[in-house]
Formats: structure tokens, C-alpha cells, sequence
């Protein structure tokens, strides 16, 4: 399956708080606007490629190879694998 898409990722913004964890609050008053990030967690397609087909972790490969030379402001979520 083919999709139009050039790159497609999956991700949010988020304000990591002191604990490291995300703070919905302080991100949701706006006040907090300059310390936001994007937080990628996966990638659906690439130059028209589908690839939610893959395994999570051969996702996650070709996602941190498409983001190695982004902005700071980008971080691809950590992924371990292992059993569910």
C-alpha cells in the first residue's frame, strides 16, 4: 500500500517537568510556551512508503535516521525492547 504522505510522524508536544514528566497543566496554560518540545514517537510512512507493516523497533530505526539532523527541539522517544 502506497501513501501520498512524504513523511509522517507521530509524536506530541509536551513540557517536561523537574520529575520528567510531562506537564499537561503548564502546557496547557500557554505560559510556558518557550520550554515545549516534540516528543516523535513513531513513524507511519516515509517518501510515500507505508510502514505500519514493520515492527515498532524497525519504525523507530528509520525514525531516528530521519530526525539524526533535526532542530534540538525535536527528540525521538526512548524505546526499549522486550515482552509484553
Amino acid at each position: 500500500m502506497k501513501n501520498r504522505e512524504k513523511h509522517f510522524v507521530v509524536g506530541e508536544a509536551v513540557i517536561v517537568g523537574v520529575d520528567g514528566i510531562s506537564d499537561f497543566d503548564a502546557l496547557h496554560s500557554r505560559r510556558h510556551d518557550h520550554e515545549v518540545q516534540l516528543y516523535a514517537y513513531d513513524v507511519l510512512a516515509v517518501g510515500g512508503e507505508d510502514l505500519r507493516d514493520l515492527p515498532l523497533h524497525l519504525r523507530k530505526t528509520k525514525l531516528e535516521r530521519l530526525l539524526a539532523r533535526r532542530p534540538d527541539a525535536i527528540t525521538v522517544a526512548p524505546f526499549e525492547r522486550g515482552e509484553i
